[in-house]
């Protein structure tokens, strides 16, 4: 009941509203698809009211429990850009476009992504 209530109130566009209703569906006994989702939405829903630290938090609490989420991580990012990490946002963003896409021409280059996500601020001269 409590996540479907501040799902409610997510899509009504009322996100201070919708924190205590996740929170509490959080500590609550959601079934699995319903608990990340429920991650993803709260810790969406703080950084889109600004509060960078609590979404952080929300994500990579939803990240211990939920290692293979790619949404969770991919949200992540946008909190990590947010808190000035734009070095970790992109890597994970790049680490995970890997892990995820069927493109073959994103995976023909998969091995120099893959190089770069860990070097990003390197230079070769």
């Amino acid at each position: 009941m409590q996540y479907q209530c501040a799902w409610s109130y997510d899509v009504l566009g009322e996100e201070a509203k919708a924190v205590p209703h996740y929170e509490a569906a959080l500590k609550g006994n959601l079934e699995l698809d319903d608990l990340k989702s429920a991650y993803l939405g709260l810790g969406s829903t703080y950084r889109a009211l600004g509060d960078y630290q609590n979404s952080k938090r929300v994500f990579e609490e939803g990240m211990k429990r939920f290692p293979n989420q790619q949404a969770l991580k991919t949200f992540y990012a946008l909190t990590l850009y947010n808190l000035g990490e734009a070095h970790d946002a992109v890597e994970l963003l790049l680490k995970t476009l890997l892990d995820t896409t069927n493109d073959q021409e994103i995976q023909s280059y998969g091995k120099a992504l893959a190089f770069y996500a860990d070097h990003l601020d390197e230079t070769w001269n």
